[in-house]
């Protein structure tokens, strides 16, 4: 038998904000340093005010979604970073950047918006908003949803927020 004694050396990296929070693992150390830069990224996936990105959102893996340990946290913070510098600027890249941007801001709030043709719901997505920022979110998602189905009406959390009467009779379902 042979045996072979080595020494290892292993860097941890702990965040400024929340020393609690570490990692053996140098590119979620780059998030972290991100994060302790852009403090409101911390809240972000710690709290629930963002129906998106927050804690308990359905955009994490289940076990992630909900817990506080150090693991769980860091799944998150990854994963909104991750959509937040996808190379790829589509409408998930976008409601990252409004949750960010917008996070602090009075009223914020999130909701399940979703596309109606009247024979089925279709398109749907979560999204965050502002009261001074709804229709600029409703625009942006009716925009996403064009290429999907004629759109007749977008809910948020069940209530109708837009009606689309030129396309009802476009598509002749007045």
């Amino acid at each position: 038998m042979r045996s072979e004694t080595k020494q290892i050396t292993k860097t941890t990296y702990y965040s400024e904000i929340r020393p609690y929070t570490y990692t053996d693992d140098p590119e979620v150390a780059d998030v972290i340093a991100w994060a302790d830069v852009n403090r409101v990224a911390w809240d972000i996936v710690t709290q629930d005010k963002s129906k998106v990105f927050g804690r308990g959102s359905c955009e994490y893996i289940g076990w992630a979604q909900k817990s506080m340990e150090t693991y769980a946290v860091l799944q998150r913070l990854v994963h909104f970073h991750d959509v937040l510098f996808q190379p790829q600027n589509d409408i998930f890249k976008w409601r990252a950047q409004f949750t960010l941007d917008h996070y602090r801001d009075k009223g914020f709030t999130g909701g399940f918006f979703q596309q109606h043709d009247e024979k089925f719901p279709r398109a749907c997505l979560s999204l965050d908003y502002t009261p001074e920022l709804k229709e600029v979110v409703i625009d942006t998602f009716s925009a996403w949803c064009k290429n999907c189905y004629a759109t007749v009406r977008i809910t948020i959390d069940g209530q109708t927020v837009e009606t689309q009467y030129d396309t009802i009779i476009l598509h002749g379902l007045a």
